[in-house]
């Protein structure tokens, strides 16, 4: 595969692993905290889908794959609320059908890298794929499906959304700029805005919610505005950062809505940046939060550094010093709204509450243990995972 000769990263082998030890991670919560009927046959058929897709070397049978599970989990979403589920299948239906007709009429379906069509067809289809990918990635300004679905869906339900199925249509993108680079080249600026808006856009929406479930899906969108950097710059670190970034994105949201769906559990209501002091309760929930949020910004010794710095010097590759400090910009807005929800919820003391909690571990919380050890020894020993060390 020219993804695996260009980054050294065997990605079908690597995110298969990754979706195996997530699928195992929501099987074990589901079993503790309901996520809904019919959940576990839904996350296991959605994992196989995803899976399968990955090791399909024919790009139409991929794609259909991925489609199927998309709208799998569409059914499913809308099965919990009805509006968030017609704005999924919206996404999921015009994103799909626009990335298809752009690579048929692009001969992007065959086993081999296409050459460029030429005039009006060429802006056709970039237009068409670039759209398609924006839509179902939720890049701005084509997010309009993502919050309602983390809010009002169950948090693993939002976990294979965007864990599972998000970061596998990353990886068709990345796929696409090896196999393609002519959607990418010739309107690389266009792309480079759409990240940034993503970036930026995702973060200051971030910044305005008190919905903790909310704030995680524009923190989503804001995440999703790297990895099309990366991918856009085409260099073996853009790609590779967007794809080691997709790795630690997948097991970060894990722990970040896992930890929401404990606090929730005992709250009985939507968590917010009014419920102080949930570490209080739930210690181990409160550091997987910590953990998802420093692992999604970069910060070392957590798996999402590896990426992190190669996005920022494909960034840098690509628009200069100008481009690289305009995304340490962003980032600092995500520290901000990240550190806010820290401090305005898992710290201090619950409100009203001066009772000591007596600390129980539960299989969730081993599951949040063992994904915060998996990152940490990824970082720092990077040939745990096969190829994420890079070249």
């Amino acid at each position: 595969m020219a993804l695996k000769e260009l980054t050294g990263l065997n990605w079908p082998l690597v995110f298969t692993i990754i979706v195996l030890i997530i699928l195992a991670a929501v099987e074990i919560y589901s079993s503790r905290i309901n996520q809904g009927k019919n959940f576990p046959w839904v996350a296991l058929l959605t994992a196989a889908l995803i899976v399968a897709g990955l090791w399909i070397s024919a790009s139409i049978v991929r794609i259909l794959a991925l489609d199927v599970a998309a709208l799998l989990l569409a059914w499913f979403v809308w099965q919990q609320d009805k509006k968030a589920g017609q704005l999924f299948l919206s996404a999921v239906l015009v994103g799909s059908i626009l990335i298809a007709i752009g690579m048929a009429v692009g001969g992007l379906f065959g086993n081999e890298a296409s050459t460029a069509p030429e005039g009006t067809t060429l802006k056709i289809v970039i237009c068409l794929i670039l759209v398609g990918f924006a839509i179902k990635l939720a890049a701005i300004p084509f997010s309009f499906w993502l919050a309602p679905l983390a809010e009002k869906s169950t948090p693993m339900t939002a976990v294979l959304v965007i864990s599972l199925l998000d970061m596998a249509e990353l990886g068709e993108l990345a796929m696409l700029r090896v196999e393609a680079p002519w959607l990418f080249t010739s309107v690389q600026v266009v792309w480079i805005v759409l990240a940034l808006l993503s970036m930026f856009g995702g973060a200051m929406l971030a910044m305005a919610q008190t919905n903790i479930r909310r704030m995680l899906a524009f923190s989503t969108i804001d995440d999703i505005g790297y990895l099309i950097l990366g991918i856009t710059a085409g260099s073996v670190g853009g790609i590779l950062g967007a794809l080691i970034g997709a790795l630690s994105h997948s097991l970060c949201k894990f722990l970040l809505f896992g930890a929401v769906g404990v606090a929730e559990k005992d709250l009985k209501h939507p968590l917010t940046l009014n419920d102080n002091g949930q570490a209080s309760k739930n210690p181990v929930a409160g550091a997987a939060f910590i953990a998802g949020a420093l692992g999604m910004i970069g910060v070392p010794p957590l798996m999402g550094f590896l990426g992190r710095w190669r996005l920022y010097f494909s960034g840098i590759e690509i628009g200069g010093l100008v481009l690289g400090i305009t995304m340490a910009l962003a980032t600092a807005l995500a520290l901000l709204y990240y550190v806010r929800a820290i401090h305005r919820v898992w710290l201090g003391q619950p409100s009203g509450d001066n009772k000591k909690n007596k600390v129980k571990i539960s299989q969730i919380d081993l599951s949040f243990i063992f994904l915060i050890i998996l990152m940490i020894i990824a970082c720092l020993f990077p040939g745990i995972l096969p190829g994420i060390g890079g070249r």
